[in-house]
């Protein structure tokens, strides 16, 4: 009986940590943003990005989006923008920029493509994700 509780209780929670759910024909995961890995932008101009699971905080390395950047001071004043295809896994800005105090990325469309298995996982809206610059 023990064991068959234990069971359940792994399959339940197993299931509830899996934010992607299917609604209808489209796969729909709104747990999904933009994490910054690595970042020198201050110094070299390098920004390393996945896409990550906020409720477990891990990125998730077959997924992609392209997405456009912003790069602020902290008088917010726009220093750099672009794209980037999200093809890659980093990004790299024309010059070090020593003032930036934060970043926007914005995902072009309200979905990521998993690269394994070429299907769309949409979200209610665009990721958007502002991140502080170190």
């Amino acid at each position: 009986m023990f064991k068959k509780i234990t069971v359940a209780l792994l399959i339940m929670a197993s299931a509830g940590a899996w934010a992607q759910q299917k609604v209808g024909e489209k796969w729909v995961d709104n747990n999904l943003r933009f994490k910054v890995v690595n970042q020198s932008i201050k110094t070299e101009g390098l920004l390393t990005i996945c896409i990550e699971d906020s409720s477990r905080t891990t990125c998730i390395e077959n997924l992609q989006s392209g997405f456009e950047i912003k790069i602020y001071d902290a008088a917010n004043q726009l220093l750099w923008e672009g794209i980037g295809s999200g093809r890659r896994d980093f990004l790299k800005v024309p010059q070090p920029l020593p003032t930036a105090s934060y970043l926007t990325l914005k995902a072009f469309k309200p979905f990521v493509i998993n690269t394994t298995t070429g299907n769309k996982i949409y979200q209610d809206k665009n990721i958007l994700t502002r991140i502080t610059v170190e």
